[in-house]
This record gives C-alpha cells, structure tokens and sequence, in this order.
C-alpha cells in the first residue's frame, strides 16, 4: 500500500519517506555485559573507599581515591557509556570519548561477527559497546539432543536451523535488519552512488559521517590524571 501511494504521487515520495525515518524511534544496542561490569567495578571502588574510612585509614583511602577514581573513569569510558543507536535515518556509535554518526545513505556495508562493523565512506567503524555473539543456548541450542539427531540442520547458506524450529532475533540482526529496512523503504545507499558523499533531494545538504570528540569526559580524565600525579608527587 505504501508503495502504490508513492508511485501515485512521485514528487513527495523522497520527503515522506524522510519524515517517516526521522519519525521513527531511536533504538539502543549495548552489550550485555558492559553496564553490569562498570556497576560491579564501581561498587567495588566505593565499597574500599568505605572500609578504608571506617578503618580509620584516612591516609589510605587518600592515597587510594585518585586510583579508584581513575580505574571508575575508565570503565565509563569502556563499559558503560559504548553503545549503538539505530533510527530512522541511520546509526549512531558511541565509541568511549568519540562518537560517530553514519547516514544511511552513505553506508556500503554491515559486518555483524564478533564485532559490529559499519563500512561507510570508504572508511571502517567498529562499534565498542553493540551486542556481543549469543552464547549457545541464547542462539537456542538448547534442543541440543534434537539437533544432534538431525545432523543436516546446518544449510549451506549459514542457517543455524531448520524450518521446524523457530527463529531466534537477537539485537545484532536488528541493526543489520534496520539499514536493510531503509534500503527497501527506497533509501539510496553508498553503494548505488559514484561518491561516498552524496547530496540528499530533500535538503539539498551533504550528507557525510560525523565524527566528534566527548570533550566533557576527555577534560575530566585529564583532572583525575593530573589527580593521580599529584598524589604521587605529594
């Protein structure tokens, strides 16, 4: 049905499709494991702070702050804040103290392995914090009995199982699914283009990768090493 309606009126096929994109929710792709080993190496650190203080070991836990401090910036950096986002109008990877936003249209390719890798403007990037491979019983080999009595499950073209049994979508197809949604949806990629750059009929502006720095966190870990130096040196 969405299709007829743009055939029929081809001159807003192009700003309908975007607003449509835009209008879209933006969904976050994390790791697993990140948030709840940052939360883990946090507690930690607040809970030597604590027993050192309650000690009596004042001198200890100033000489132990600037470290834990350090080591908890470190895991923001690394585990809590990498992320992916998908919206309507492409991806989003935070990436600890960079962040790179990537257009749909100048995507050529996604690689979902042990890592998820955006291939756009000629250039590769890798997301830090996007949902890792499931575990076995996760991708749903727990009918691991019922696999190993039908041996010929596996297909020539990588599928995991048979009609029978049902399929299983994790967060890394979903980002995959979401640039292949919009390529259907009409959206030109970089591949269909003679430039990595390409100029969008709607705006009329350059649509490019977009890389920035998250200079927030980077002055702040330049305060907590400054920190650890002092209390080194004093």
């Amino acid at each position: 049905m969405k299709a007829s309606q743009e055939q029929q009126h081809p001159p807003q096929a192009n700003c309908s499709a975007s607003t449509e994109r835009s209008a879209r929710g933006v969904k976050t792709h994390r790791s697993a494991s990140g948030r709840p080993v940052a939360a883990a190496v946090w507690a930690a650190a607040a809970g030597t702070l604590w027993w050192l203080v309650a000690s009596g070991e004042t001198r200890a836990a100033m000489d132990a702050a600037p470290w834990l401090v350090l080591v908890s910036w470190l895991v923001y950096v690394a585990q809590w804040r990498p992320c992916l986002r998908a919206d309507g109008g492409g991806f989003t990877l935070i990436n600890g103290l960079r962040d790179h936003r990537i257009p749909f249209e100048t995507v050529q390719d996604v690689e979902v392995r042990y890592a998820v890798t955006v291939r756009a403007a000629g250039k590769k990037y890798v997301s830090w914090g996007a949902p890792t491979p499931p575990g076995s019983f996760a991708s749903g080999f727990e009918h691991v009995s019922d696999l190993k009595s039908r041996p010929y499950s596996m297909l020539p073209s990588n599928e995991r199982f048979s009609q029978q049994q049902p399929a299983v979508t994790t967060g890394r197809d979903e980002i995959a699914q979401s640039w292949q949604d919009a390529r259907a949806a009409g959206l030109r990629s970089a591949n269909d283009t003679v430039t990595p750059t390409t100029v969008t009929p709607t705006t009329g502006t350059p649509t490019t990768v977009t890389t920035t720095w998250n200079r927030p966190m980077i002055a702040l870990g330049v305060v907590v090493l400054l920190w650890v130096v002092a209390a080194q040196l004093f």
